[in-house]
C-alpha cells in the first residue's frame, strides 16, 4: 500500500483511541468524520455514549470540528450544536478545501491535528494530503451508502484493507 494511503494508526473504534496520550505529544485538535465513524450511516443522532465520550475528550482539552461529505448541511450542524462542538458538511473530501475549512474554524494547525475516519480514500487520504495524522476507525455499520460500498471494494483492492461486509477484521 502506498504510504499515502496509510494512517498513522489504525483502532477499532473512537473508544481505542489514547487521547491523554497525543494530547501529551502537543495534539489538541480534532477533524472527525461523522458516518459510520462515531454514528451509523445517515444517523445523525448522538446516544448518551458519544455526547459523554465527546465531553472526555474535550476535558482533555481538544477542540473537535465534524468534517462530513454528507450534503445535508441542516443534519451536520444539528449533531455538532447537540454535541457542542464545531462542523464543516459538503467536505468534499479527499480535497484539501473541507480540511483547511475545519482548520480554520478550529483556529488550529495541521501539526497539532488529529484526523479521525473510517475510510481510506476521504478521509486518510484527505488527512495525508495535508500533512496531518491521521487514525483509521473500522465502520460502526454495514449499513452505507452505495458508493462507500463500491469505495471498500477499492479500499480491499488498492489499499489492502482488509473488510468483509462492512467490517475490518
Amino acid at each position: 500500500m502506498k504510504k499515502i494511503f496509510r494512517p498513522t494508526i489504525e483502532v477499532k473504534n473512537i473508544d481505542a483511541i489514547n487521547f491523554e496520550s497525543f494530547y501529551q505529544q502537543g495534539y489538541d485538535n480534532i477533524i472527525l468524520d461523522i458516518d459510520n465513524t462515531i454514528v451509523p450511516w445517515n444517523n445523525h443522532i448522538a446516544d448518551k455514549t458519544l455526547h459523554q465520550k465527546i465531553i472526555d475528550i474535550k476535558e482533555i482539552g481538544f477542540n473537535i470540528c465534524l468534517l462530513s461529505n454528507n450534503s445535508s448541511s441542516t443534519r451536520v450542524h444539528a449533531l455538532a450544536e447537540d454535541l457542542n462542538i464545531l462542523a464543516v458538511p459538503k467536505g468534499m473530501k479527499p480535497l484539501p478545501i473541507g480540511f483547511k475549512k475545519a482548520l480554520k474554524q478550529l483556529d488550529a494547525d495541521k501539526n497539532t491535528t488529529l484526523v479521525i475516519g473510517d475510510q481510506i480514500f476521504t478521509d486518510v487520504l484527505g488527512g495525508n494530503i495535508m500533512g496531518m495524522t491521521t487514525i483509521l476507525v473500522e465502520p460502526i455499520s454495514k449499513d452505507e451508502f452505495i458508493g462507500t460500498r463500491f469505495v471498500r471494494i477499492l479500499e480491499r483492492v488498492f489499499a489492502g484493507r482488509r473488510i468483509e461486509d462492512g467490517y475490518r477484521h
